[in-house]
């Protein structure tokens, strides 16, 4: 199972409060018997907030899992929230000072999903953007997830620019090219993807229309 960073970042918005911090050993909803889980990432920060998270499958009928993770918030003694994006399930219980979540879908017989765990106490701490990311004046970060594991370094961000996509696409390669990033060859001929590196570092950005006149970007970034 992958990573979806922007899915996580919507169970955060829809069921966290926006100042948390998690700890490694932060408690998680009880995940159902027989479940194969394994951790997402050694840490893990969205939005400026650390996080506990594990990714979870496990042979499940659609209501029954829903059923399960209402009656463990409420074994908890927590306070219950649900909401459904798509075919996602997001399930919340808060139990000061923990805010903790299950988010997952329905493949066949199976559910596959994750258990996020955030500290509600403490204030967010967002790093900044690498100095040689040129982003337009105009851009507004609506998404920044942080993770690491066994030495590499990642970030997802998710952008919105005020600028058609194919303007913001020649003027991010000129930018990009001024501050040494150096084109991938295999990625030159695609229109809406820019992937560039640098030293230990690789940076692929994909642009997309937004409505008339504005783009959105995802920007991964990995150092090793």
């Amino acid at each position: 199972m992958k990573l979806q960073a922007s899915m996580l970042c919507v169970a955060f918005f829809l069921t966290g409060p926006a100042i948390a911090v998690a700890t490694d050993n932060a408690p998680l909803l009880p995940a159902p018997e027989n479940a194969v889980m394994e951790p997402l990432s050694s840490h893990l920060k969205i939005n400026g907030v650390d996080m506990r998270a594990v990714q979870f499958h496990v042979g499940a009928e659609e209501e029954r899992l829903r059923s399960y993770f209402v009656e463990a918030c409420a074994k908890l003694g927590g306070s219950y929230t649900e909401n459904q994006l798509r075919n996602e399930h997001i399930q919340g219980c808060i139990t000061p000072p923990y805010s903790l979540t299950s988010q997952w879908h329905i493949e066949g017989d199976s559910a596959y999903g994750t258990l996020t765990s955030l500290r509600m106490n403490q204030k967010t701490e967002r790093d900044a953007l690498p100095d040689d990311l040129p982003l337009p004046t105009n851009a507004q970060v609506l998404q920044d997830v942080e993770s690491s594991d066994a030495g590499i370094r990642g970030r997802v961000l998710h952008v919105r620019v005020d600028t058609p996509a194919a303007n913001l696409r020649a003027s991010l390669d000129r930018a990009l090219l001024a501050q040494q990033w150096q084109p991938a060859p295999a990625m030159r001929n695609n229109g809406f993807v820019i992937s560039m590196n640098k030293g230990n570092r690789r940076l692929d950005i994909v642009i997309g229309e937004d409505g008339t006149s504005k783009s959105r970007l995802v920007i991964v970034l990995d150092q090793r």
